[in-house]
């Protein structure tokens, strides 16, 4: 059953995908629905979806491709200006690797809330990479470069926050469970030093670790 849908779309990535466990399957349905009602208090959304995913209240997702400590799975992606990038490509400086649906309210609420802290991230030595995940996990919605302005403004311009879309290979290896919203904290030495979801919820965890690099 695919785990991203609003509806009853199906994904159209690759064959062979993990199979996920049912109570993934149950945080995605959560999450669908949510969605699917549109609810209002975008901030909400956002704490649900982050509790969902963890099955906790720390927020962590419970199964992804990788872990923390472990070093970065390699996979490319395009920028929003059609520029091809691999994950290696960002090893030498701290970097946050968030994947992101660009029709999900927790994402959008989440890029919006990084517009007010992107100067944070950036004195800290961090940079932000923020992509959407392959064809959007299956849903209509903006490109990745309407997104970046609608919900980014003018902190889009930043030269430490950088929009793309993952490939289909890269999404495969950290989002094998369709998360919406799921974002990995890259130390220098591209180790994964941190994982999470949904940063509207979760800036101040996720500032508390960047600090942690340094």
């Amino acid at each position: 059953m695919s785990r991203r849908s609003k509806g009853t779309a199906k994904r159209k990535v690759v064959a062979n995908r993990p199979t996920a466990v049912p109570a993934a399957g149950h945080r995605a349905a959560v999450i669908r629905r949510l969605v699917g009602l549109g609810v209002a208090a975008a901030a909400v959304v956002g704490l649900v979806v982050a509790l969902a995913l963890g099955g906790g209240g720390g927020g962590k997702p419970g199964a992804v491709a990788a872990s923390e400590g472990a070093p970065a799975p390699e996979g490319t992606f395009l920028e929003a200006d059609g520029k091809a990038q691999t994950v290696a490509s960002l090893r030498g400086k701290p970097t946050l690797l968030w994947f992101v649906s660009t029709w999900c309210s927790s994402c959008q609420a989440g890029t919006r809330v990084m517009a007010e802290y992107i100067d944070k991230f950036q004195r800290h030595g961090v940079r932000v990479v923020e992509l959407e995940l392959y064809e959007d996990l299956g849903q209509p919605g903006p490109s990745v470069a309407e997104f970046a302005r609608q919900f980014a403004g003018p902190a889009a311009a930043n030269q430490d926050w950088r929009f793309g879309v993952a490939s289909a290979e890269l999404t495969r290896r950290y989002d094998p469970e369709d998360y919406l919203d799921i974002y990995y904290l890259l130390d220098s030495q591209g180790r994964i030093a941190y994982i999470n979801s949904s940063p509207a919820a979760t800036i101040e965890p996720l500032l508390a670790h960047v600090k942690a690099l340094q």
